[in-house]
């Protein structure tokens, strides 16, 4: 096993416990838009951001424990692309990402039932309008998929999802000797995605010895007794599957230490690497409780991987932090050793991740980390300088895996629009937003006292979720449109009626809005509050409140100066999330 000591386990334990006296003074910070008070989005804080050398692409996060636990797009900056909150319900997601699909990109990811340390429910496929298309399951009679893994092939034809598994079995050498006990065994399938039809499938049992695992019956939160079918013994705890260009398999074992590299025929071990029984030396680093095992390149002698190295369970470790590493595996001196190591840019010198976590390449060399169970992310160099640094809550938040991906999208639902006014001789407050639109590079604005007396009053950069402006006059009604940066009108808002409050209410609000009951306001910054000269002002007025208007309105209403410039807000608030942990890695 090698690297266990007293002073290691020690040290690990400070740095866990150190890391908790800087992060635990709150808990997940939300936000929440008055164009959609239905949505309640966690915050990306990101603390970190080189420009210079950031990766292109949006941060794709699925995190839980949190208020509104879900699939989650966000861009470098922190900003709010989406949220999948009501696309996915009361199930847990995870390994939120873009996957190919029909020759297109998609997004990908899991949905199902959490169980203590694995669960049970099936993989999802999205369109870029957010639609579910395609719904995989796993198949021959095994339980349902877990969350583990759901590794797409570059084509997009087939998946390889993990299974947990409880099996029978006599568990008298391990001292339980008053019946029939219980194992929980690693099995993955690979499947075609159209047909669902399983084209190999892999159970650890048939294969991998109980021996071969160091966690014992009863010993940790997720070791199961071994006495029930309820708390079978998860001797292996699979948790990460790739698959080689020859068609065999690389697959990750937590609760042994170890790698195995699987023949894609009769599923024999072919090698191993780390465990009680290493193929390979282990020249310069060590392992333990690692995630996310990937190939990264293969010739002739010499196998490259990646994988996230928790170094820590909970309960033992082997080094200080928690780290993405690239190795590379000599296949004729049956040596290993450590290419590159990326650690969290943490004022502590680093974070531990007891459990979960996953290191992505990106297409220019650069690396992407998620923390698993310490809600943060990272980006590096493919030399290990960080480059960007975030962090979705401070404590009790969990992410399985998050990502960084290109992607454009065209929701199928119209943008939202909020519109407010002290009173009628007020200024009228914008609020927009569009939950997942990529596209929109600007907003426009058709205002007037009535519903068919609309004008174009001006336009808005679109900065983060919900842009806010403000126009010089009040105004009854109101759409918002869309537009791309080319100038073309993407798609228009519903027609929304201006709020005014009661004259009782309208004394406490500002001319932004009104406050919250229970709650205070943030005021928005808003810039750009000169009134809307005259000759500005467009006279075409949107054709369909519900299709793209035409590329002449905008342009006419980009002209419009009091609508430039001007900052984008959020409401920024502490929740306290309560209730029980669960613990699963």
């Amino acid at each position: 096993m090698g690297f266990r000591s007293l002073v290691l386990a020690a040290a690990v334990l400070a740095a866990a416990v150190v890391h908790a006296q800087e992060t635990n003074i709150t808990g997940p910070i939300a936000q929440a838009f008055l164009s959609r008070p239905d949505l309640n989005s966690i915050t990306l804080n990101v603390t970190l951001h080189d420009d210079s050398s950031i990766s292109p692409g949006y941060i794709f996060l699925a995190p839980y424990q949190v208020l509104n636990p879900g699939p989650y797009i966000f861009d470098n900056t922190g900003a709010l692309i989406w949220t999948g909150y009501s696309v996915t319900g009361p199930a847990s997601s995870h390994d939120f990402k873009v996957c190919s699909y029909n020759g297109t990109d998609h997004l990908c990811m899991y949905q199902g039932n959490q169980l203590l340390g694995y669960a049970r429910g099936h993989d999802l496929i999205m369109d870029d309008s957010f639609s579910i298309v395609k719904s995989i399951q796993s198949g021959n009679g095994l339980p349902g998929a877990d969350q583990h893994e759901a590794n797409y092939d570059a084509e997009g034809k087939s998946i390889v999802m993990t299974v947990y598994d409880t099996r029978a079995y006599d568990l008298s050498d391990y001292n339980i000797t008053d019946g029939q006990g219980w194992v929980m065994q690693g099995c993955f399938q690979d499947i075609d995605i159209e047909t669902n039809d399983v084209l190999f499938e892999w159970h650890s049992l048939d294969h991998i010895d109980l021996s071969a695992g160091y966690i014992l019956p009863n010993t940790t939160d997720v070791s199961g007794d071994g006495t029930s079918k309820d708390s079978a013994w998860d001797y292996f705890h699979i948790n990460a599957v790739d698959k080689f260009a020859n068609g065999d398999y690389i697959v990750s074992a937590r609760h042994a230490e170890a790698l195995y590299k699987i023949d894609g025929t009769n599923g024999s071990v072919i090698w191993q690497l780390g465990g009680k029984t290493s193929s390979f030396t282990q020249n310069n680093y060590n392992f333990s409780f690692q995630h996310d095992v990937r190939v990264v390149s293969e010739n002739s002698t010499t196998t490259v991987i990646s994988i996230f190295d928790n170094a820590y369970n909970g309960f033992n470790g082997s080094s200080a932090f928690s780290t993405g590493k690239i190795i590379a595996i000599d296949n004729t001196t049956m040596s290993s050793t450590l290419l590159q190591n990326y650690t969290a840019p943490d004022p502590a010198g680093g974070i531990v991740s007891a459990s979960q976590g996953n290191m992505q390449i990106l297409p220019n060399g650069n690396v992407f980390v998620g923390f698993g169970s310490q809600a943060y992310v990272a980006e590096f160099t493919a030399e290990g300088d960080p480059v960007l640094y975030a962090h979705f809550a401070t404590t009790g938040a969990l992410q399985y895996r998050s990502y960084k991906f290109n992607f454009t999208s065209s929701p199928k639902d119209t943008p939202a629009i909020y519109t407010y006014a002290r009173n009628t001789s007020a200024p009228t407050a914008y609020y927009v937003s569009w939950n997942g639109a990529t596209e929109v590079d600007s907003w426009t604005f058709y205002s007037g006292p009535s519903a068919d007396n609309l004008t174009a009053v001006g336009n808005v950069k679109k900065v983060g979720f919900e842009s806010v402006s403000t126009a010089s006059s009040f105004y009854a009604y109101t759409v918002a449109e869309a537009v791309a940066a080319n100038g073309t009108g993407i798609r228009n808002s519903t027609l929304t009626s201006t709020f005014v409050p009661g004259s009782d209410l309208a004394a406490k609000c500002s001319e932004i809005q009104c406050p919250l009951v229970g709650g205070s306001n943030i005021e928005p910054q808003v810039q750009g509050l000169s009134p809307t000269p005259t000759a500005a002002v467009a006279s075409s007025t949107p054709t369909n409140t519900n299709t793209a208007s035409s590329s002449t309105s905008s342009s006419d209403a980009k002209t419009n100066a009091a609508f430039q410039n001007r900052v984008g807000w959020t409401w920024l608030g502490l929740l306290g999330i309560a209730g029980f942990v669960l613990a699963w890695t």
